[in-house]
This record gives structure tokens, sequence and C-alpha cells, in this order.
């Protein structure tokens, strides 16, 4: 074979080598949209993920402050049931005393009364001989 015979033979070698057959495109199209189907499926899962315990941790902070709450309230609800009894014996101590304050008033009128009778007697004997 002649030189020029060779070239022409090696030149139609790589001019089929660098034209890519249909079948040998497909592959490569194949694993480019199976790649980027695991990016999309991985990204949405690790979104997910991500929300999900986002979700937890909002749930977790609600729990406790609902707790902390309760407890407060609690609290609260026993300081009002002690404000409350403390009312209850200022107002019975008040009720007493109004009407210890009655019968005291009662007593010094009855002393009074008494008390001009005794002027009235006293007088009596004064004027007897």
């Amino acid at each position: 074979m002649g030189t020029f015979q060779k070239e022409q033979a090696n030149q139609e070698f790589s001019n089929r080598s660098r034209q890519k057959t249909p079948r040998t495109k497909l592959p490569a199209v194949i694993l480019a949209v199976v790649l980027w189907g695991c990016l999309i499926g991985g990204g949405f899962y690790f979104a997910k993920q991500y929300i999900d315990r986002s979700i937890q941790d909002v749930q977790q902070t609600n729990a406790i402050n609902i707790q902390r709450l309760e407890s407060r309230l609690d609290n609260l609800t026993a300081e009002m049931k002690e404000v409350e009894k403390a009312l209850r014996d200022a107002d019975q101590t008040l009720s007493s005393s109004d009407s210890t304050q009655q019968e005291l008033n009662d007593k010094i009128n009855k002393l009074n009364k008494q008390l001009q009778e005794l002027e009235k007697s006293l007088k009596i004997l004064k004027e007897a001989p």
C-alpha cells in the first residue's frame, strides 16, 4: 500500500471514531438522567428531613413552654386560693370585730344608764339627812 492509501485509511478510521453513533450516546444520556433524578430525589429527601427536624424542634419547644405555663398557672392558682382564704379570715375577723364592737357599745350604754341611775341615787342620798 502506498502512503496515500495509508493516510486515507487512517483518515476514515479517525472520522468513524469521531462520529458517535446513537448507541454510544444513549447510555450517556440515560446516565445523565439517572444522575439528575438521584440529585433531585436526594435534595427532596434532605429537604424533607430538615423540615421534619425543624417541626420536631418547634413541637418540643412548645411542649416545654406549655409545661412552664401550666406550672406558673398552678402556682398562681395556689396563691389565689391563699389570698381567698386570707380574705375570708379577714372578713370573719371584721365580722367578729363588728359584733364585738356592737356588744361593747351595748355594754357601754348599759353602764351609762347604770351610772346615771347611781348618780340619781347619789343625789337622793346627798339630799337626805
